[in-house]
Formats: C-alpha cells, sequence, structure tokens
C-alpha cells in the first residue's frame, strides 16, 4: 500500500509542477471601451489591445521585446534594457498603435513598471497593391499552452492572411494558432513585429 501511495505521489509530482509554470494570455474586448472613445480612435487611426497575463509569476524577472519579422528573418530588441520583476500573480500590457506615413507605425506598451512615448516599426506598404496593405493589432493565441520558461507572446501588429489584393483574413490568421515566428513561412504575413514577454 506504502508503495502504491509513494507512486502516485511521484507520478502527481509532474502534473503539479507543470501546472504551477504555466502562464495564461488574455485579452480585454475593444466593446470594453466607451463608444465615443472607439470612434475616436478609429478618428485617428488608433489600435488598442489590453493583454493579461495570469499564473505563478510573482517574483519572477521579466523583460519585455520587440520582435521584427521581414523575410523569414527574426530582429529581437528589448523595449527597456533592464529587468523588472512582477509584484503580483497578474501583469497587464497595454499596446497602442498608430500608423506614421505608409511604411510605418509608432507603438507604445504600458506595462506594470512603465510605459512610454513608443517606438517607430517598418511595415510593409504594399506598392504593388491598390489600396496598400491593411494592418491591425491583434492577439497572439498559442499552439500549447505557455509555461516558464519560456517565451509569452503577447501581440502582434500585423496584416492578415492575403486572400486577394484587397482582402486579408485576420480571423484565420488569430486562431491559426501559430507561432508569430512562423506567420510568414505558414501564412505569408508580409512585414510585421510581434512582442514578447521573457521570464527567468
Amino acid at each position: 500500500m506504502k508503495k502504491f501511495i509513494v507512486a502516485a505521489l511521484l507520478l502527481a509530482f509532474p502534473l503539479v509542477a507543470s501546472a504551477q509554470n504555466r502562464v495564461e494570455v488574455s485579452y480585454e474586448s475593444p466593446d470594453s471601451i466607451p463608444d465615443v472613445t472607439r470612434e475616436l480612435m478609429a478618428f485617428l487611426d488608433v489600435y488598442y489591445l489590453k493583454t493579461t497575463v495570469h499564473g505563478d509569476i510573482k517574483g519572477k524577472k521579466w523583460i519585455l521585446w520587440a520582435n521584427e519579422v521581414n523575410e523569414g528573418k527574426v530582429t529581437s530588441k528589448p523595449l527597456f534594457p533592464y529587468t523588472f520583476e512582477f509584484a503580483d500573480t497578474t501583469a497587464t500590457f497595454t499596446f497602442i498603435a498608430q500608423p506614421v506615413g505608409k511604411d510605418s507605425v509608432r507603438i507604445s506598451c504600458n506595462t506594470p513598471r512603465y510605459g512610454g512615448r513608443g517606438n517607430k516599426y517598418v511595415i510593409d506598404p504594399g506598392k504593388d497593391t491598390p489600396y496598400g496593405i491593411p494592418y491591425i493589432l491583434m492577439e497572439t493565441f498559442p499552439e500549447k499552452p505557455y509555461t516558464i520558461p519560456g517565451e509569452i507572446n503577447l501581440a502582434a501588429y500585423t496584416s492578415g492572411i492575403a486572400k486577394s489584393e484587397t482582402s486579408y483574413d485576420f480571423c484565420g490568421l488569430r486562431f491559426a494558432n501559430t507561432d508569430p515566428k512562423m506567420w510568414q513561412e505558414k501564412h505569408k504575413v508580409p512585414r510585421f513585429v510581434y512582442f514578447s514577454l521573457r521570464m527567468e
């Protein structure tokens, strides 16, 4: 009987450890924004996405990274050159994006420790398309649950999957549950940027 109990505990231990290291990401619906604010954002061509990270993250050190993807190559850079520590088991990251001209976008992120005026990123202007390529701030749903340690994708400023010169499937990309690193290879998405969290 004792051997059976010990064996059961040993089998359960990896499951407990895995549950403790699991991290979930949720997104606030744009419908939660007041109508007048949404109308103003649409007029100013501003995009907004609020992301909340839940899990066993209290006391974990973290860095937020911007990852620019072009022609299958990922160039990563931390948004802030310091490591911070989570003070709770939930943390909110709010992304705001606004196009600057036809070939770039300015994106800011308010984090649990800092905010800023934002950084400028290059995008594809779609010179060979009649109306240019549309971009939005979009969720990055994972293929499998996130765990620590590991990279946790939070948001992307991206186009959708091109169906024609004037039609782009954003939902198809959103719910493909593909790592953004693979979007260009699997879905032929043009140049884009995504943001990820790395914890120690």
